[in-house]
């Protein structure tokens, strides 16, 4: 712990009277292998590539068998950078600036736990037996909230890593053991490729819903703002995607879900991946490193959106610009700039409401697999500035729900626009 309280207290130095003042703002980060990242921390701007004033905690249970995703697990506060011995990162490195330059007066901290081919049904529902097929992806609920976990685990669901070195509540732990004042901002969530290719597809609202409530009863935030990724259409088989073809209809109902989720809970937004580029032409599931640097943002825009109570759109039309297979459900809306926000729960306002998604992601990353590091100490000033902004490409609730109907209209709506592209070659990609 010596070494935690020196680094948090050169970083705490360097903050404002004001922040000081205010609670630590405690993002969670969770899902599979698109939350995990492979964008190539060499692709980062420079003031990017480390950034001490943000706090980042970092766990992917790869760790639990030595894999490539070891090195990447943190057992202390660090700053927020690429991850292990490949230096990858997800779109935490820019949420997290975001964010930060929003609400200058709070600490921002984010924990991410995170692993690739996972899904609600074997590995991330609360309570849930090891799955005896890939233990090292089993009982994410518990490896993401620790003790915060309300499930009785005993006979033949015990756990079956009950220390994992990196838990929100040790996460939490180490920020109270210091004095901080905590607040638990939002779950960022982005998963469901894994649903999209079986039938777990069709249930996955349900199961999204039954998820999104038990993080709130656990954590006692019955109003916990939630941000969703909705699943690519780089996944259908029209566009060169992994899904078989004749399986176009689950990845539709997966993105309807998600879409429907959000409609019907004024504290949930999703935003738009349609239009980022594969990192790679025989990987169509994972995304670019310029892409994840934006779905960071838009995750940013969202939860800016959800925390001031505003709107980024009221019009259902198909979003961002090339979008494909079952694009739309919802606008995709242009987030503008946020001023300063002060209080827990306040945040800036939203301009820009209802332009159609933001353009898509340049340069291609790297195409390695392993992952990314161990967290260091946090020190240092706050690199200057925030980074670029883009276009939200999300949609936030409105305060009414849209009633039981929401998911067959969300449904109806995604079969309508579905538009086919051909990408002039089928691509294999390896599963999930």
């Amino acid at each position: 712990m010596k070494r935690s309280c020196i680094a948090m207290l050169v970083g705490v130095m360097s903050l404002s009277a004001s922040a000081m003042a205010q609670p630590v703002k405690v993002f969670v980060l969770a899902g599979q292998s698109n939350m995990v990242g492979f964008g190539v921390g060499a692709d980062l701007p420079p003031e990017l590539r480390s950034q001490p004033d943000i706090w980042y905690d970092h766990y992917n249970p790869d760790a639990r068998e030595g894999g490539p995703y070891a090195s990447a697990t943190s057992t202390d506060w660090g700053p927020l950078e690429p991850k292990g011995d490949a230096r990858r990162y997800g779109p935490e490195i820019t949420f997290g600036r975001a964010v930060a330059a929003a609400f200058p007066e709070h600490r921002i901290a984010i924990v991410k736990v995170a692993q690739g081919g996972t899904n609600l049904v074997d590995h991330w529902g609360r309570g849930l037996p090891p799955d005896p097929e890939v233990l090292y992806k089993s009982q994410l609920y518990h490896t993401l909230l620790g003790s915060l976990d309300s499930a009785t685990y005993t006979g033949d669901r015990a756990l079956l890593y009950p220390d994992e070195v990196t838990r929100l509540d040790g996460a939490l732990a180490r920020l109270e053991s210091e004095g901080q004042d905590v607040e638990i901002a939002a779950l960022v969530w982005m998963q469901g490729e894994n649903e999209a290719g079986w039938s777990a597809a069709f249930r996955y609202g349900d199961l999204l819903r039954s998820f999104i409530a038990a993080v709130r009863e656990d954590l006692r935030v019955p109003d916990l703002p939630v941000v969703l990724g909705r699943v690519s259409d780089n996944l259908y088989p029209a566009n060169g995607g992994p899904i078989a073809v004749g399986r176009e209809a689950n990845i539709d109902a997966v993105r309807a879900a998600q879409v429907a989720v959000a409609e019907e809970d004024p504290r949930v937004a999703w935003v738009d991946t349609d239009d980022f580029t594969p990192r790679a032409p025989d990987d169509a599931y994972h995304f670019d490193s310029a892409a994840y640097q934006v779905l960071g943002q838009r995750f940013a825009d969202a939860y800016i959106a959800l925390a001031s109570g505003e709107s980024t759109s009221s019009a259902s039309t198909a979003s961002g610009t090339g979008s494909t297979g079952a694009g739309g459900g919802g606008a995709s809306a242009s987030a503008g700039s946020a001023s300063s926000a002060s209080g827990a729960g306040s945040a800036s306002s939203v301009s820009g409401a209802g332009s159609a998604g933001a353009g898509g992601s340049a340069s291609a990353g790297g195409a390695s697999t392993g992952s990314a590091g161990g967290g260091s100490s946090a020190s240092g000033a706050a690199p200057a500035g925030a980074g670029g902004t883009s276009g939200c490409g999300c949609r936030v609730a409105g305060s009414s729900a849209p009633g039981p109907g929401a998911a067959a209209l969300a449904l109806v709506t995604l079969l309508g626009l579905r538009r086919g592209r051909q990408r002039g070659r089928a691509r294999g990609v390896r599963s999930m």
